[in-house]
């Protein structure tokens, strides 16, 4: 198979990462969360188990920049996967070198395969569709571990780059595009700011208190997103607020809930004191 023959599959690296974000969804436990943690794609198991990934239309050294920690991460206790990937929509003769120079630093390079498809609705009629065989590269890691009778490991394994700390995750993966310039990340502080400003509308106001409760440095929303309300130490809302509600609806939606519930659980107590 000629590399030009996939590579019409791939526009884009947004269209390689849907592939890969499709199948490795499919596969039970795991979960894909798009732009996270400074990866196109970070993978996670229900165990914890997490994979950052990079994609890349054309392999190329830039990739080992993205991909590997920097050095002495390790020392500070900086958040990390446990296993890092690289996919590519193929791997040519020029390239082969890099992917195998990255395999040998402990980060795999995956590429998807063509196979015949049968066309929707049709009972004799098959077309070639792109797949990375997540399912197979999985069992692949899971076997790593057998030892034949000569004693050989002949399943690759992901490497454990044994992280002090994996990476936070949020609530819900983002709804998000992976693999696109300029994305729109939802970090750790922007969960922190959703859950402000879900609190701010809820209550009606809020105290540097309790913005630095969810996690968020006052400073920027006390001297730059609101207002004094009508009692001393209390700050309400302005337009000046970015629309982080926006960027991450399914997010601010869960937070508003979760805000809410907390209210009515402490109404209820100051009910039952009462």
């Amino acid at each position: 198979m000629k590399p030009a023959d996939i590579q019409r599959f791939f526009p884009t690296e947004r269209a390689l990462c849907e592939l890969f974000v499709r199948e490795f969804n499919e596969q039970p436990g795991w979960t894909c969360y798009p732009e996270t943690g400074g990866f196109d794609v970070l993978v996670a198991h229900e165990t914890g188990r997490q994979i950052g990934v990079e994609a890349k239309l054309r392999l190329n050294a830039k990739v080992a920049q993205q991909i590997l920690p920097s050095h002495g991460e390790e020392l500070h206790g900086k958040h990390g996967p446990d296993h890092r990937l690289v996919i590519v929509a193929s791997i040519t003769e020029a390239n082969a070198g890099i992917a195998r120079m990255l395999e040998m630093f402990g980060i795999p390079v995956w590429s998807p395969r063509l196979t015949h498809h049968r066309k929707p609705g049709a009972r004799f009629e098959y077309e070639l569709v792109p797949r990375f065989d997540v399912e197979q590269q999985l069992q692949q890691d899971d076997r790593c571990a057998t030892v034949d009778r000569f004693g050989y490991h002949w399943h690759n394994a992901l490497f454990d780059w044994n992280p002090p700390a994996r990476v936070p995750l949020p609530d819900l993966p983002p709804l998000v595009a992976a693999g696109v310039p300029c994305p729109v990340q939802l970090t750790p502080w922007k969960q922190a700011a959703l859950r402000v400003l879900a609190r701010l509308r809820v209550q009606g106001s809020i105290t540097a208190k309790e913005i630095a409760a969810e996690g968020c440095s006052p400073s920027n929303w006390t001297q730059r997103w609101l207002k004094s309300g009508v009692q001393r130490g209390q700050w309400v809302e302005t337009d000046l607020i970015p629309k982080f509600d926006q960027q991450h609806p399914e997010h601010y939606a869960a937070a508003l809930a979760s805000a809410r519930a907390v209210l009515d659980l402490e109404a209820a107590k100051a009910e039952a004191s009462t």
